[in-house]
């Protein structure tokens, strides 16, 4: 249940997105990337935006559809550290503060996986789906993230536009070469235009 009260009070607020090894949870799925966008009021009311991003070394196979999705092989975080070397770090980041994720269930569940291998507390923190909250504003059309974000149109889309070509390469604008920062920002921005706190 979200905490609406909590989340409504907060004065800063954390969206999140990560990347894993693979998506269906029978296979296993590990993280390979972690980003966080922190979104608070400044004293002159402006908001202001700090993000953070970790990549990680699962020491497992990549899915190849994941990596064809994400955009991360293997040799791009051979040398990164593991999960439990930055946990503090995004941990500490977070902090108790709510967090926004587009497509929360998924993503919570692989966090409390890594934690609890981790020897780690689940999270507690409120959590808002921007996805949940997209289906319950047009419930006949699609939820994905970049559609989401195209529908709300202005800067949310155009900061974070990409286009798959005929041969399945695919043209960025922006950040969408860092795809969990993108993700991240692009969940931060949909929030705040849905009506999120800012």
């Amino acid at each position: 249940m979200v905490d609406k009260a909590r989340i409504a009070s907060a004065r800063r607020w954390v969206a999140m997105d990560i990347e894993m090894t693979g998506f269906r949870a029978v296979e296993g799925r590990s993280i390979i990337e972690v980003s966080c966008v922190a979104v608070s009021p400044s004293a002159t009311g402006a908001l202001v935006r700090e993000a953070c991003s970790w990549r990680i070394n699962p020491s497992c196979p990549l899915n190849p559809i994941a990596i064809g999705v994400h955009g991360v092989r293997a040799e791009d975080i051979a040398d990164s550290p593991s999960f439990v070397e930055v946990v503090g770090e995004i941990l500490d980041f977070i902090g108790d503060d709510p967090l926004v994720f587009h497509g929360a269930a998924g993503d919570i569940a692989v966090l409390n996986q890594e934690l609890a291998a981790a020897g780690l507390p689940r999270l507690s923190n409120p959590v808002v789906c921007t996805e949940k909250l997209a289906r319950q504003r047009w419930p006949e059309e699609r939820s994905r993230l970049p559609l989401v974000a195209e529908r709300l149109g202005g800067t949310v889309w155009q900061r974070h536009k990409r286009r798959r070509q005929r041969d399945g390469s695919v043209i960025v604008t922006g950040d969408y070469r860092h795809k969990s920062r993108a993700d991240a920002e692009m969940t931060a921005d949909v929030w705040l235009a849905l009506g999120g706190p800012g």
